[in-house]
């Protein structure tokens, strides 16, 4: 499976200092380092005979001096390691994914015979191996018959999967997944009851219930998990002091805290993320790019995003990395793969036991004829993120190495599903 190790190199104070001193042609006479004393800049000059510079580089010159006499603001914080690992360094490795729909077998069951061996072992090849494998999971797992939704149309989009999968869940290498969405109550409470019974026999977490925090050991590392969505049956992605208050409760219980939310409106035409709530089926789904941004502040070390069914972008705040939104893993005989949903990712964060971003992967993938996920050789999920990250209100904190050899199939995909006017606004 192809996959990419995403790189930083921005600064809070704006500067890209290697291709300023290039541009002006005076990357052999000035030195840029921090001295211990002042935290400003140090400037050596080399030896200067008979060469006599043009008045810009002269202007260029005195600008630079009288910079190196103001405090210079220290580097922004990335998503990356900044120097190697020592070897007592307590990681944790997270692989995440969006949106989880094995089918349903309700009115009437439709599986086929090897459907339980070729499901798991279909995502566990995608999957690799964790510490945790999280995704969000998108229906119940009960043998309860009478569904809460109402039909749209002819279509009812219930789904009801049997309790089995709780086993076929776990096998594939989840151990977390998120209940907090739109689909939890398909069945009622009755189901819900049942989803949450048959995750923790299964040894599955489930995370999202209401004023619940989730606690998972890793070795010597606790992670605290929170679950979000836009619904009131959950906690709410647009109270912020609910997220106060279960932020706080969780920084005592935990080193890592990791949160999960459900939000933003669904389908290829949101692909992009704004800076506004948004509204859809007349149900606001919340900002899910506040609510993030607010999330670290308080003191969160890692957002996940799902619900849009489609990808969406990535950034690197305050050394924390935000994925606004992670599509689609699986939706067989039920989730579009069409136009933006025709891809997806595994996301890899690791982070260590002090909470620092130590870096992150990005395995791209595509869906085949039963809505299952395998690996990309195109990697067009790689070029999609990062046209997306460079959006605002995003602009570019995160970008994903691909290959120039690569962008023209890109490009050639993007124009003929018409997301071409999308993403280069």
């Amino acid at each position: 499976m192809e996959r990419a190790a995403a790189k930083l190199g921005t600064h809070d104070n704006g500067l890209r200092w290697g291709r300023t001193e290039h541009r002006y042609g005076i990357a052999a006479a000035l030195h840029r380092h921090t001295t211990p004393a002042t935290g400003g800049l140090r400037i050596s000059y080399p030896s200067i005979t008979s060469y006599r510079p043009p008045l810009s580089t002269c202007l260029l010159a005195v600008a630079v001096l009288v910079l190196a006499t103001l405090p210079v603001t220290a580097p922004a914080r990335t998503c990356s390691p900044e120097s190697p690992l020592s070897a007592d360094t307590q990681a944790v490795t997270i692989k995440a994914v969006g949106d989880i729909v094995l089918g349903s077998d309700w009115p009437t069951p439709h599986y086929p015979a090897d459907f339980d061996i070729r499901a798991q072992a279909g995502m566990r090849r995608v999957l690799g191996q964790a510490d945790v494998v999280f995704g969000n999971f998108e229906g119940a797992l009960t043998k309860h018959n009478v569904s809460t939704k109402k039909a749209n149309g002819s279509t009812v989009f219930a789904f009801r999967m049997p309790p089995r999968f709780a086993g076929l869940l776990r096998g594939a290498g989840f151990n977390v997944l998120a209940i907090a969405n739109n689909h939890t109550l398909d069945f009622g409470e009755r189901g819900l009851a049942d989803t949450l019974k048959h995750l923790s026999r299964a040894e599955v977490l489930a995370i999202g219930e209401a004023d619940k925090i989730v606690l998972q050991k890793v070795r010597d590392v606790t992670l605290a998990w929170i679950g979000f969505s836009h619904l009131d049956r959950h906690n709410n992605v647009r109270d912020f002091d609910k997220l106060a208050e279960l932020v706080r409760r969780a920084r005592r219980l935990a080193d890592l805290v990791i949160v999960s939310v459900q939000a933003g409106a669904e389908g290829t035409d949101y692909l992009r993320l704004r800076d506004h709530e948004e509204t859809f089926l007349g149900e606001n789904r919340g900002n899910t790019f506040a609510f993030a941004r607010k999330a670290i502040d308080l003191g969160v070390d890692l957002i996940i995003g799902h619900g849009p069914h489609v990808l969406r972008g990535i950034e690197c705040y305050k050394g924390k990395l935000i994925a606004y939104s992670l599509g689609n893993f699986v939706g067989y005989n039920a989730l579009s793969i069409r136009r933006a949903a025709a891809v997806t990712i595994v996301l890899e964060v690791k982070l260590s036991k002090q909470g620092q971003t130590l870096g992150f992967d990005v395995s791209p993938l595509k869906f085949n004829e039963e809505r299952f996920p395998e690996p990309d050789p195109d990697a067009l999920a790689s070029y999609l993120i990062n046209d997306l990250s460079r959006l605002a209100p995003l602009n570019g904190t995160v970008r994903l190495p691909v290959s120039d050899a690569g962008r023209g199939r890109y490009l050639e995909w993007l124009n003929a599903e018409g997301l071409g006017k999308i993403v280069g606004e």
